[in-house]
């Protein structure tokens, strides 16, 4: 998380990039300062810049990952993402383009054989809660507690 450089309280979802006779700037700040920002200067409250009615749609086009401080234009410059937060950070921008390279957003390509062997553990573990829940509102008790059982000795 990346706190806002201006309030230093609110978690930072907007990148202001300044640029002043020729030297950029660039300050991390939450969506409440980045409304404040002016053309005068950084904490100049005199004129607002931005204003509420822009003030949304700044903050999604320069939204920041608040694990890496990557935003989206970075990103798409790039062709990479920081970290993988940045994948649901950015969720919904980055799913177009994972789909028209990859096809899918989904992996279904060949996996180890031991990724295998945990999905299909994982799939037994799911079946046998669901049928936990299911002797407990039938009030099966005696099966419930094997089935506990089961899935405690699968888990250990």
């Amino acid at each position: 998380m990346m706190l806002c450089e201006k309030c230093k309280k609110n978690n930072a979802t907007v990148l202001y990039k300044q640029t002043v006779n020729g030297k950029s700037e660039q300050f991390a700040l939450c969506s409440d300062c980045a409304g404040k920002v002016s053309f005068g200067g950084f904490f100049d409250d005199d004129f607002n810049f931005f204003g509420s009615m822009f003030e949304k749609k700044i903050n999604e086009r320069e939204q920041v990952c608040n694990l890496c401080g990557a935003t989206y234009a970075q990103i798409a410059k790039e062709g990479k993402v920081g970290c993988p937060k940045c994948y649901e950070v950015f969720a919904d921008r980055l799913r177009p383009s994972i789909e028209r390279i990859h096809g899918n957003t989904k992996h279904v390509g060949k996996k180890p054989k031991d990724a295998v062997v945990r999905d299909e553990r994982a799939e037994k573990l799911a079946e046998l809660k669901a049928k936990l829940s299911e002797a407990i509102a039938e009030e099966r008790f005696e099966d419930a507690a094997k089935i506990r059982d089961e899935i405690k000795a699968m888990e250990a």
